[in-house]
């Protein structure tokens, strides 16, 4: 149950495999494409944290050349998989350990290749291309360095610099921010492959080729930013070792994040390729946080949004402490970032980007989608107006503490982004009527936009506060600023729960035509068209785009009680048309609180099976999104754990109450909680154990 494959052939579906088929450490990620494949089917080597802007496109991070460029011919065909049919063709990826293999076989000849980005030397991806000859021919072969880079909003490289010397390939690239990055690639060949000639980073290679015997290949490719490194020099034998360390390495992340889920196969894949996007991901050496889209590219600027923090930190805070203090790091390294974005927008504290680069600068435009009837950009002001972004890290730093025990944060910077964060959101405020209201914002459900209080992040709000005074208090810090605090949460407007238990998700929202998500759907124009904006499709309506106050309900469960949560279900579920890969896992906690198991179970399977399809959302308003979602991934193991197994941590203690859907026959899981790893059982029944273990 830890090896995903896929036979056959089919050019539609290159882009969706290319994702499907990632791997990663947390700072590289290397697509699931073909060693013939080039700029034209989105091979990509991205480098998560380093940015570049070309003119006036989006800053975004960068893709480098591709290493591992291969491709075999002869005088009368080329044995590539996108000019010949070939007799059969396989895709692998062992999520065990992170390694992606291929075998296609042609009437002439066997290609199999490896790829791992390696777990124990840094930077490093490793690659092996073998070739079984089923007679004797002559090949050639061109193989090396592609220089024909897949770019969103480039070029990135105005200077692109290549040198060769005994089989190592140097790649010097320039940015047009005059940064630079290095690619140093080792290639191994066997004795009796002649090199033709070397040009533009491809070496032209002869083969004479003899039947039955096979031929193989290696790269070491080593990427360095900023300034070159001494190249190790590798051989034959350092990729087995490698690859055994590599082994080594992921077999030690399973033991601590692996779920077995009991009677259900197609449940229990899915949580673990889930588990694996979310491994894939980690990284202990670099404070560069986690992108919306991973590691799988450049969509949405390789910046990191509200997803880290509220559906990724909890898994690493459970099952890798080191990786999620690197996460939080990030936040408080960026601070300054946030403070200069408040005060550029006219406010005090910090104000944290929607879409954080490198410095914590802002990397969202006005124009995030195009109309993809006219081609025109859309005024949107999710930079300007989705100010839960600030509480939502907050939160995430108040979750982390909770959970692991570990209040060196607060120290560290930590309480000083609270109080900052605080600040933000009273200069923010306007009072009116004796409250405090925070108007003209967006909340989770981007379809409504500038709206006025909404609940989601005004209860946010008032929760940091909260938990902000308890800490200045606790170490005696910014206590000249705690009566101010209490004051403004003491009388910031929170929408009440009304005569049907039901929470506003916004002021007026109950004003809005009241129709459903079909309806809404045969009013598009155009199936690309992004149904948010005032002039969108849903603006007017109910319908939104993911959940908004259910996932305030699930995030501030203790607020709140089973049957306002219900009542809320109920009414929202049937207007929410899902739009975003971050709406399934918390309807599917959700309905496990309040017993609607089946639909806990669907909601589980949407979230935790959406990089398995070949039909993923890849444009919003004509705007490219696609690539992995490491946030869907993260709301899965979420949707298990808080939902299913009923995890919570209530007085110190770790308290469960199973809410099994009958697809699920039970579970199994270690988590992390204060410094201590627990195993817990949960059984058919519903009943459970629970110990702790010693490894």
């Amino acid at each position: 149950m830890y090896k995903l494959s896929k036979k056959g052939f089919n050019k539609d579906n290159i882009v969706s495999y290319g994702n499907m088929f990632l791997i990663g450490n947390g700072h590289l990620g290397y697509r699931g494409t073909l060693e013939e494949f080039s700029k034209d089917e989105m091979v990509g080597l991205n480098v998560l944290g380093f940015y570049d802007k070309y003119q006036n496109k989006w800053r975004e991070s960068l893709n480098i050349p591709n290493p591992f460029f291969a491709v075999l011919y002869n005088d009368n065909k080329s044995f590539s998989i996108l000019n010949n049919k070939e007799n059969e063709h396989i895709i692998s990826l062992d999520i065990k350990h992170a390694i992606f293999k291929r075998t296609t076989k042609f009437e002439e000849l066997e290609i199999k290749s490896e790829r791992f980005i390696s777990q124990s030397e840094d930077n490093l991806i490793c690659f092996k291309y073998q070739i079984k000859c089923k007679k004797d021919i002559d090949l050639k072969m061109d193989m090396g360095c592609d220089l024909n880079i897949y770019e969103i909003n480039g070029p990135h490289f105005p200077l692109k610099e290549i040198n060769e010397s005994n089989n190592v390939i140097t790649f010097k690239g320039k940015t047009n921010e005059r940064k630079y990055i290095y690619e140093t690639n080792q290639y191994i060949f066997p004795s009796n492959v002649k090199i033709n000639h070397f040009n533009n980073g491809i070496y032209n290679l002869n083969i004479k080729g003899q039947k039955g015997k096979t031929y193989t290949f290696y790269c070491f490719s080593s990427i360095d930013e900023y300034k070159i490194q001494k190249h190790k020099k590798y051989n034959i034998k350092d990729y087995k070792e490698l690859l055994n360390k590599h082994k080594e390495i992921f077999d030690k992340k399973w033991n601590n994040s692996d779920v077995e889920i009991i009677g259900n196969k197609k449940a229990q894949f899915a949580i673990r390729y889930s588990i694996y996007h979310l491994l894939i991901l980690g990284n202990k050496k670099y404070q560069t946080s986690i992108p919306a889209r991973g590691v799988s590219g450049q969509t949405y600027k390789g910046a990191i949004f509200w997803d880290t923090e509220i559906f990724l930190l909890p898994f690493f805070t459970l099952t890798d402490i080191n990786v999620a203090k690197q996460l939080l790091k990030y936040r408080i390294k960026t601070l300054k970032g946030a403070l200069r974005k408040a005060k550029l927008c006219g406010y005090s504290g910090a104000f944290y980007a929607w879409e954080s680069q490198e410095k914590g600068q802002e990397g969202c435009s006005k124009y995030n989608v195009s109309d993809p009837i006219t081609n025109k950009p859309v005024r949107t002001y999710f930079g300007e107006k989705q100010i839960h972004i600030s509480a939502d890290i907050a939160y995430g730093l108040i979750n982390y503490t909770n959970i692991s025990g570990d209040e060196s944060l607060l120290l560290e910077g930590g309480l000083e982004m609270m109080v900052e964060i605080c600040n933000f959101y009273i200069s923010y405020a306007t009072f009116e009527n004796g409250k405090y209201h925070l108007n003209d914002v967006i909340g989770p459900d981007e379809y409504h936009e500038r709206v006025d209080d909404n609940a989601f992040t005004n209860y946010m709000v008032y929760h940091v506060i909260q938990m902000c005074v308890l800490y200045m208090n606790k170490y005696h810090k910014y206590e000249e600023l705690v009566g101010k605090f209490i004051y403004f949460a003491n009388n910031l407007h929170l929408p009440k729960v009304n005569e049907n238990n039901l929470i506003e998700q916004f002021k007026d929202y109950f004003k809005k035509e009241d129709v459903y998500v079909d309806e809404v759907r045969k009013r598009i124009r155009h199936p690309q068209e992004y149904w948010g904006t005032k002039n969108g499709v849903a603006y007017n309506t109910r319908v939104i785009k993911q959940a908004d106050v259910i996932t305030l309900l699930v995030l501030l469960s203790n607020y709140f009680n089973d049957d306002v949560l219900k009542a809320n279900f109920d009414f929202y579920y049937p207007y929410t048309e899902h739009g975003s890969s971050l709406s399934a896992s918390m309807y599917s906690i959700a309905a496990s609180f309040i017993n609607k198991a089946d639909v806990a179970y669907q909601m589980f399977i949407k979230s935790a099976t959406i990089d398995l399809g070949v039909d993923q959302k890849m444009f919003a308003g004509g705007i490219y999104i696609g690539g992995t979602h490491p946030a869907s991934n993260g709301g899965s193991y979420l949707s298990l754990l808080f939902g299913f197994a009923g995890l919570r941590f209530i007085n110190d203690k770790i308290t469960l109450n199973p809410h099994l859907p009958k697809q699920i026959k039970g579970l199994k899981f270690k988590i992390l909680y204060k410094n201590k790893k627990y195993k817990i059982d949960i059984y058919k029944d519903n009943s459970y154990n629970m110990e702790e273990v010693y490894d």
